[in-house]
C-alpha cells in the first residue's frame, strides 16, 4: 500500500487502546484475534475458531470523550468469555482492579434465578507495556489454587499478563522454546512498536500479521482514524500526568503533616520557636495554631 510523505513522520503503536481495538476487535479481522488467542491460551485452536465479539463498535462516549475503556470483549463456542485490555503503564492498584473487572464479568452473565453452575469461566488478558512487577515473565498466568497442594479449585478464574517490555528485550522470537511462544513473541512485538519497518519484518511469512499490518497502513491514511488515534493517546499522556500530580501531592501532604506532629511534639517539650521553624520549615502562625 502506497505510504505518503506524513506517513513516515505519524507513528502509530497498538499500546493506544484506539489501535488495537481496530487490529483485533472488529468482525473483519476475527482472523487475527484467533491467531492472537492461539498464541496466548491453553485451549484447542479449533475451539477459538468460531469466537463471537461482545463489543465490535466504536461508541462516541469511549472514543471522544475519552472516558470509556476501549477492551476487546469475546465469547468462545463453549461460552467461555474472554477480556483483553492494554495497559500503558503498570500502577499500584492495578491488581486489584483486574481482579474487580474480572468479577463484574463474571457474575453479569448469571440471571435471575439460575443456579451458579451456569456461570461461565471467565478470562482477563492485560497486555502490560511498562513497569510490570508482579514477576519477570513474558507471559504469566494466575489462578485459584491450594496453597500448600498446588491444586486448583476452578478454573473458572484465569488472568493473563503479558509484558510488553520483556518482549521488546528479545532479539529473536526464534530463540524460544516452542512455536506458539515464538508467534506470542512476534505478536508482542509487533503490538509493542512504533516503527512501520518493524512491523513490515514481522508480518513476513505471516498472511494472518500482514492482515493485522494492513489495518494499521489504512490507519495511517485515514484523517478521521488518526484524530480518534491521537485523540487516545493524549487523554493516555494527560491520565499519566494526573497520576503524577496526585503522586505528588499526596507526597506533599504527607510531608507536610510529618511537619505538624514534628512541630508539635517540639513544641510540648519546650523547644525555642526557632528551633521548631529551621527543622520543620512552619512558619509562626502555623506554629502557635498547634
Amino acid at each position: 500500500m502506497k505510504q505518503t510523505d506524513s506517513d513516515d513522520v505519524f507513528k502509530i503503536t497498538l499500546r493506544n487502546d484506539y489501535a488495537f481495538k481496530k487490529v483485533f476487535g472488529t468482525e473483519e479481522n476475527k482472523t487475527v484475534l484467533q491467531d492472537f488467542l492461539d498464541c496466548v491460551l491453553d485451549i484447542p485452536s479449533k475451539d477459538i475458531e468460531d469466537l463471537e465479539l461482545l463489543d465490535k463498535e466504536f461508541h462516541n462516549d469511549s472514543v471522544n470523550d475519552k472516558t470509556g475503556i476501549l477492551d476487546v470483549k469475546l465469547r468462545l463456542k463453549d461460552g467461555t468469555v474472554i477480556d483483553i485490555e492494554i495497559q500503558n503503564r503498570w500502577n499500584d492498584e492495578f491488581t486489584q482492579r483486574t481482579v474487580f473487572y474480572w468479577a463484574k464479568m463474571y457474575t453479569e452473565n448469571l440471571q435471575k434465578g439460575e443456579v451458579y453452575t451456569k456461570l461461565p469461566k471467565c478470562i482477563t488478558i492485560n497486555i502490560v507495556g511498562e513497569g510490570f512487577k508482579l514477576n519477570g515473565l513474558l507471559h504469566s498466568e494466575y489462578r485459584v489454587l491450594e496453597k500448600h497442594l498446588h491444586t486448583e479449585l476452578s478454573d473458572e478464574l484465569e488472568i493473563h499478563f503479558l509484558n510488553l517490555a520483556k518482549a521488546k528485550e528479545k532479539q529473536s522470537a526464534g530463540t524460544e522454546p516452542d512455536e506458539k511462544t515464538q508467534r506470542l513473541v512476534k505478536w508482542l512485538k509487533f503490538i509493542e512498536t512504533d516503527d512501520k519497518e518493524v512491523r513490515a519484518m514481522l508480518a513476513d511469512n505471516s498472511p494472518v500479521m500482514e492482515q493485522a499490518n494492513e489495518t494499521v497502513d489504512i490507519m495511517l491514511q485515514d484523517p478521521k482514524q488518526r484524530w480518534l488515534y491521537e485523540n487516545r493517546m493524549k487523554y493516555e499522556h494527560d491520565k499519566a500526568s494526573w497520576e503524577h500530580f496526585g503522586y505528588t501531592k499526596g507526597l506533599e501532604k504527607g510531608a507536610y503533616q510529618k511537619s505538624l506532629e514534628t512541630a508539635a511534639k517540639m513544641k510540648s517539650m519546650n523547644y525555642p520557636f526557632d528551633d521548631i521553624h529551621k527543622i520543620t520549615g512552619l512558619s509562626e502562625e502555623e506554629i502557635e495554631k498547634l
